[in-house]
């Protein structure tokens, strides 16, 4: 019988700087309309809150920082929503992931702690290597957006590739749950 203890979640999960950021991107999104985008703009914002939920979830079963993995999987596709393309969206994110944490950490004030060079980066690294689903890398934070990304896409019923079908099962598996 494995520890239950050990991952056991919080009793209050600190999630403060995310939700701030989520509020952010909120505002920034909401003023956006669906011309000349690949995906209508719903979708980036349907796909940023369920992405962030399902990484919040996976992080804890993993034991990776929960809200850290929820800020990554909130913006991680920063690039789809800014360029209005889904191509090449992961490589032209680090500008507006930089620009977000920036403004994050600008108005965070005394209240929330500042998202620090290391947690920056490597959220950065994660959004820039979340869409290679077919590769496997040795940094668990970027496994877990590359998981993420791939189940939110299967659960919002999306036609997913090999790459992240595979994922998929994965997670299924790891969360316990028979995938048909």
């Amino acid at each position: 019988m494995r520890n239950e203890k050990r991952n056991a979640p919080p009793e209050t999960l600190p999630v403060r700087r995310l939700n701030r950021i989520l509020t952010m991107l909120l505002s920034t999104i909401k003023g956006l309309t669906d011309e000349g985008r690949d995906l209508p703009i719903r979708w980036n914002l349907m796909h940023m809150y369920t992405s962030s939920q399902l990484a919040k979830l996976l992080a804890i079963r993993r034991g990776i920082d929960p809200e850290l993995a929820g800020i990554a999987a909130a913006l991680h596709d920063i690039g789809v929503v800014m360029t209005k393309k889904h191509e090449g969206h992961a490589e032209a994110a680090p500008p507006f992931v930089y620009d977000i944490v920036e403004r994050f950490n600008r108005v965070s004030g005394t209240k929330l702690s500042q998202l620090s060079e290391e947690e920056t980066e490597a959220i950065v690294k994660a959004v820039v290597q979340h869409s290679e689903k077919e590769l496997k890398s040795d940094d668990p934070f970027v496994e877990l957006l590359r998981d993420v990304d791939s189940i939110d896409a299967y659960l919002h019923g999306v036609e997913i590739t090999e790459g992240r079908l595979e994922r998929c099962k994965k997670v299924m598996i790891e969360l316990g749950i028979e995938m048909k």
